[in-house]
């Protein structure tokens, strides 16, 4: 059974009144899930499904905190619901 990644719905999201800019999200994250965008640049969310589901590495690295996901319970529930429409 494999769930199209494009529905599952975990990425990051960035808070920017948090966000210190410091890129480290954007140098970190191996799958490349991060882009830079604007003069005085700033991490954007480019390839949000590239985002290894349950990784929540770049958050954790974050020094501002600026970086959200779904929480834990929602990506189960979310599982759940995919799992019995893709096991038909």
């Amino acid at each position: 059974m494999e769930i199209p990644r494009e529905e599952i719905p975990w990425f990051p999201s960035i808070n920017y009144e948090k966000c210190i800019r410091c890129l480290t999200c954007v140098k970190m994250c191996p799958h490349n899930v991060y882009g830079v965008e604007g003069n005085e640049p700033r991490p954007i969310v480019k390839n949000p499904y590239e985002c290894a589901v349950g990784c929540q590495s770049c958050a954790k690295m974050c020094p501002s905190n600026a970086i959200n996901f779904p929480s834990t319970e929602e990506l189960r529930k979310i599982l759940r619901e995919l799992r019995q429409k893709y096991s038909r």
